[in-house]
């Protein structure tokens, strides 16, 4: 799948690329800096408000950056939808939901909600993450924790946001299974270190995809977060 995305990134970038041209040889260049202007402060404001939401903000440096790169990319956009708009007028719709259905979140989507074909006995067939050796046994969070120890306070939350994203994509009940052992291993390492931490970040009603990072301040074996 990173594949396709990297495939698919480039392919609309050029095609953006290309409109983008389109639009600043049609439209006089007043109204094609304006139609940059607009587009780049869209992803702009996406970008930041994407960040306010955020239960664990990233830091400014990081956001600044990307912002820059939403705008830039934003901008890009707007031009090349006003450019096919002119040469393909009514087809430009076309192009933007195939470039919509075809996108890797679209196929992860399509993928996530397909139920894997049965074999010839009838029985669905394994997923990739069961051939992969994920165990069909039952995974105790006690089997995680010399590997989660290891971890300071920030990688454990980090994987804890990130182990999320993986239970939204486990295909299959035994992946699933493992992950949330997982999980229930964060948890268990964070109550050890900072047990009223994790407890006022639980009391808080965090969202599914956040961290407990801005609760924790009180982490024993050198773990503990920065203030």
């Amino acid at each position: 799948m990173n594949q396709y995305r990297c495939a698919w990134l480039l392919l609309c970038r050029s095609v953006a690329v290309v409109g983008a041209c389109l639009a600043v040889l049609i439209y006089p260049l007043a109204s094609a800096v304006a139609l940059w202007c607009t587009g780049a402060v869209v992803g702009c404001v996406l970008t930041y408000a994407r960040r306010t939401a955020a239960d664990v903000p990233a830091p400014k440096a990081r956001t600044m950056r990307k912002a820059g790169m939403n705008a830039l990319s934003a901008g890009v956009a707007v031009l090349a939808v006003a450019g096919f708009t002119v040469v393909l007028n009514g087809w430009v719709w076309a192009l933007i939901l195939v470039a919509a259905v075809t996108s890797p979140w679209a196929i992860e989507r399509l993928l996530r909600h397909t139920p894997p074909s049965p074999d010839a006995d009838g029985r669905p067939a394994p997923g990739a993450a069961e051939s992969a050796g994920v165990p069909d046994i039952p995974v105790q969070a006690a089997t995680f924790a010399p590997s989660v120890q290891a971890l300071d306070d920030a990688d454990i939350c980090q994987a804890w946001r990130g182990s999320y994203r993986w239970l939204e994509v486990a295909p299959t009940l035994a992946l699933q299974a493992y992950i949330v052992a997982l999980r229930q291993a964060y948890l268990d390492e964070l109550d050890r270190r900072d047990h009223d931490g994790l407890e006022a970040w639980l009391d808080s009603r965090p969202r599914p995809r956040g961290g407990p990072d801005k609760f924790l301040h009180h982490g024993t074996d050198g773990h503990h977060l920065s203030a």
